[in-house]
C-alpha cells in the first residue's frame, strides 16, 4: 500500500498515550480501514492487542478479511453463524467458539442478537472496531450490542465517513460509545487539505413530471387530505406515515403502486399479490432490510373503509398508469445514451430497484441488502470486469465498496432524508486512486414536492457543515475546514514516516543475530566519508517489566572502543527521554481505562433471580450470569496487573549490532 502521512496519525497518536478510544471521521475514500488495520497491527506488535473484534456491516467482511490478511499478515476469521456451529461441532460442549478466535469479524446485525451476544460478552476482547459506526449510534439493538462491547474493551475504534447527519443527538450518542469518561480522539480530515482530491462535479437534473404522474399526485393528494382530516392536521405521526407515502412516490410510481396494491390486499382479506425479494437468513445477520419496503402505518388507516377503499383503488390506478413510463426513468435512458462508461444507479427501495431493471432493458448488476454472499460478490464481480456497465444499487452498497479503479458516474433516482447517504454513494468512485473527474447526478422532481426536500437536506447539511466540517453532496461546495487530529504531532508522524519508508527499501528478510556483524564498504563514495575510522551502529532499547522491547533506536559511533556503552547512552538521551515518556503515557492510558473497566464491571449487578415453580431452569441461568461476570472481573484484574508491569519502563544495555571498515 501507499504510506501517506495522514494515515500513520491515528496510530501515532494512540501508542503516545493520547487515548484509548479513536473515531476515524475522515472524508470517503481517504483509508480509514487502512487507518484501524494500522492500529491493530502496532497494537498487537506490542502484545496489546491479542484479541480483536471488528463489527461491521455483513457487505463488507469479506473486504476487511481481505485488508487484514493482504496488507498485514494478519489471520482473522469471519465470524458468522456457519463458522460458530462448525467450531462448536469440534469443541466440547462447554467451551465457548468465540474464546477460540484471536480476530474476528462479524455483522453487528449477527452479533445483536441475544444468544451470539451473551456468547461474545463472555470473551475479553482488547480491541473492538465498529465500522460504519453512525449505523449503531441512534439504532436500540445494534447499539445496546455495540456499547455492551466496547465498554469492555481496552480500546475501541470507530469507524465513520458521516459521523454527522444534521442530528445532534445522534452525533453524541456516537461519540459516548465505549466511554467510561474517557477522552475520543476524532481524526476528520478532508480530502481538498490531504490534496488527494481529483474534481467532482455536481449535477442536479430537474426532471418535469408526465401527465400520468401529476394525476398519481394528485390523487396521493386527495388521499393524505382524507387522513389528516380525520386524523388532525398536528399529529407527528400522521406526518411522518405520509411522508413514507410521499417517499415511496419520489422513489418510483411502481414502488408507491406497490405499497397501496398491498394495503387494497388487507382492505380486501386476502394475502398480498405483490411479490417481494426474499431476506436469506435474515435471521443471522445475513443481509439487512433496510431498502425493502415499509410497512403500511396503522395511522394512515380511514374509519370508513370503504372510502379508504376508493380512495386508494383511485391512486394505484394512477400509480398503474404513471409506472408504464416514468419520467425519471426516461431521463436516466438519456444519460445512459449519452454515457458510454460504466455507471451506478442508486434508489432507495428494493423494489424500485427491480422495477428500474426491467425499463432499462439493458443487462445490469443488482445489489441490495436482500443479498447472499455469493450473490453479492458475482454482482460485483460481473461490474468490475465489465460484463455489465450498469450497476443498479440500493444503499446497502453505499458503504465500503471501492469502485474507483471501475467507474466514475454515480446517478441517484432520488433524493434520501438523510443527506450524509449521497456523500456515501458518491464516496464508493471518488477515493483514493480515483484519477479521473467524478461525476455524480441527482434526479429532483421538479413539481412533485421534492424540492421541499431539497431545501430540508440543504439544512441539514449546513448543521453538520457547522458542527463538523461535513462535505456538501448537493452542491459540490469544497470545505475548507480540517477538524483537527486531537493531539497530533506532525513531527512524530513525519519521524515515523521517514523510517517505514526506509524500512521497506531494505531486504523484506534480515537475519536476527545475538554477535555484531563486520561488513566492509564497498561504495567508494563510503569510503572516502569514513577516511580510515570505522563506523559502527548501537542498538539501543528500552524494555518494560515484561521483558518486552518498547522502543529502540540505532546510534552511529565513529571509532568507538568496544566498551562504549556510557557513550551510546549519552548520544541516545534525548531520545531516551521521549521514547521513555511516551512508553509511560501509552501503559498509562491503557492502564487507567483498564480500571475503569474493572470498577464498572463490579459495580454492574446480574438480574435479580425468577425461579420457576417446577424446574431449576431459572437457578442454572442466574448461576451462569454470576460466573460469567466473576470470570469477567478476574480477567480484567489480570488485564490490569499486566498493564501495570508495562508501565514500568527501564533501559536495557546498548548492544553492538554492525561495523563498518572502509577496507578488508
Amino acid at each position: 500500500m501507499d504510506v501517506l502521512p495522514h494515515q500513520l496519525e491515528p496510530a501515532v497518536s494512540l501508542l503516545r498515550g493520547d487515548g484509548c478510544r479513536i473515531l476515524l471521521a475522515d472524508e470517503v475514500g481517504l483509508g480509514k480501514t487502512i487507518q484501524a488495520c494500522l492500529i491493530v497491527a502496532e497494537l498487537r506488535a506490542r502484545g496489546a492487542a491479542d484479541r480483536v473484534l471488528v463489527l461491521t456491516p455483513p457487505g463488507l467482511r469479506d473486504q476487511w478479511h481481505e485488508e487484514l490478511a493482504r496488507r498485514f499478515a494478519i489471520d482473522a476469521t469471519i465470524a458468522d453463524f456457519r463458522a460458530v456451529r462448525r467450531r462448536a461441532a469440534d469443541l466440547p460442549p462447554d467451551l465457548n467458539p468465540w474464546t477460540t478466535w484471536p480476530v474476528a469479524i462479524a455483522s453487528i446485525d449477527y452479533v445483536k442478537r441475544p444468544e451470539v451476544l451473551r456468547a461474545v460478552l463472555q470473551c475479553r476482547w482488547d480491541v473492538v472496531i465498529l465500522d460504519e459506526a453512525h449505523r449503531v449510534a441512534n439504532d436500540g439493538d445494534r447499539r445496546q450490542a455495540a456499547s455492551a462491547l466496547s465498554s469492555r474493551a481496552g480500546y475501541v475504534v470507530l469507524l465513520s465517513a458521516t459521523p454527522h447527519s444534521g442530528d445532534a443527538a445522534a452525533f453524541r450518542s456516537l461519540c459516548e460509545l465505549g466511554s467510561h469518561g474517557d477522552r475520543l480522539l476524532i481524526f476528520r480530515r478532508t480530502r481538498q487539505v490531504l490534496d488527494a482530491a481529483v474534481g467532482r462535479r455536481i449535477h442536479r437534473l430537474r426532471v418535469r413530471s408526465t401527465p400520468a404522474e401529476g394525476g398519481m399526485q394528485t390523487r396521493l393528494d386527495r388521499f393524505a387530505r382524507a387522513v389528516r382530516t380525520e386524523r388532525g392536521e398536528g399529529s407527528r405521526d400522521v406526518w411522518i406515515a405520509l411522508a413514507l407515502l410521499r417517499k415511496r412516490a419520489f422513489s418510483s410510481a411502481k414502488a408507491l403502486h406497490l405499497s397501496v396494491t398491498r394495503r387494497l390486499d388487507v382492505l380486501a382479506g386476502v394475502a398480498s399479490s405483490a411479490t417481494q425479494l426474499l431476506l436469506p437468513l435474515d435471521e443471522y445477520g445475513e443481509s439487512t432490510d433496510a431498502d425493502a419496503a415499509p410497512e403500511w402505518h396503522a395511522i394512515l388507516g380511514l374509519q370508513d373503509v370503504g372510502h379508504e377503499r376508493r380512495l386508494l383503488g383511485a391512486l394505484a390506478s394512477a400509480a398503474e398508469l404513471a409506472a408504464r413510463s416514468e419520467s425519471k426513468i426516461a431521463a436516466i435512458r438519456r444519460l445512459l445514451r449519452r454515457i458510454r462508461e460504466p455507471i451506478i444507479i442508486f434508489t432507495e427501495y428494493r423494489d424500485t430497484l427491480a422495477h428500474l431493471e426491467r425499463q432499462l432493458g439493458e443487462p445490469s448488476a443488482l445489489l441490495h441488502g436482500g443479498l447472499s454472499r455469493l450473490e453479492r460478490s458475482a454482482a460485483l464481480d460481473a461490474f468490475g470486469r465489465r460484463c455489465v456497465r450498469i450497476l443498479l444499487a440500493t444503499d446497502a452498497a453505499a458503504e465500503g465498496l471501492n469502485l474507483h479503479r471501475t467507474c466514475r458516474f454515480v446517478v441517484n433516482l432520488e433524493l434520501p432524508w438523510n443527506p450524509m447517504r449521497l456523500e456515501q454513494r458518491i464516496g464508493r468512485v471518488d477515493r483514493i486512486g480515483q484519477t479521473r473527474t467524478v461525476h455524480a447526478c441527482h434526479l429532483v422532481g421538479g413539481d412533485s414536492g421534492e424540492l421541499r426536500l431539497l431545501d430540508d437536506l440543504r439544512a441539514r447539511i449546513a448543521q453538520a457543515r457547522s458542527d463538523i466540517g461535513a462535505p456538501d453532496p448537493l452542491d459540490g461546495a469544497l470545505n475548507d475546514t480540517n477538524a483537527e487530529a486531537v493531539g497530533s504531532d506532525h513531527a512524530d508522524v513525519e519521524s515515523e514516516l521517514r523510517r517505514v519508508r526506509l524500512q521497506r527499501a531494505l531486504p523484506a528478510t534480515v537475519a536476527v543475530i545475538d554477535r555484531p556483524l563486520l561488513a566492509v564498504a564497498r561504495n567508494r563514495h563510503t569510503r572516502a566519508r569514513l577516511q580510515q575510522r570505522s563506523l559502527s551502529l548501537w542498538e539501543c532499547a528500552l524494555e518494560d517489566m515484561r521483558h518486552r522491547v518498547v522502543g529502540s533506536c540505532l546510534v552511529p559511533m565513529l571509532n568507538a572502543p568496544p566498551d562504549s556503552g556510557p557513550l551510546v547512552l549519552d548520544a541516545a538521551a534525548a531520545w531516551r527521554s521521549s521514547a521513555m515518556r511516551a512508553a509511560q503515557a501509552f501503559a498509562a492510558a491503557g492502564l487507567a481505562r483498564s480500571e475503569a473497566i474493572a470498577t464498572a464491571l463490579e459495580r454492574d449487578e446480574v438480574a435479580t433471580l425468577q425461579p420457576g415453580l417446577f424446574d431449576r431452569r431459572a437457578h442454572v441461568a442466574h448461576a451462569a450470569l454470576r460466573a460469567a461476570q466473576a470470570e469477567a472481573i478476574n480477567a480484567q484484574a489480570i488485564r490490569t496487573a499486566e498493564l501495570r508491569l508495562s508501565a514500568e519502563v527501564s533501559v536495557c544495555p546498548p548492544h553492538l549490532r554492525l561495523v563498518l571498515v572502509p577496507r578488508s
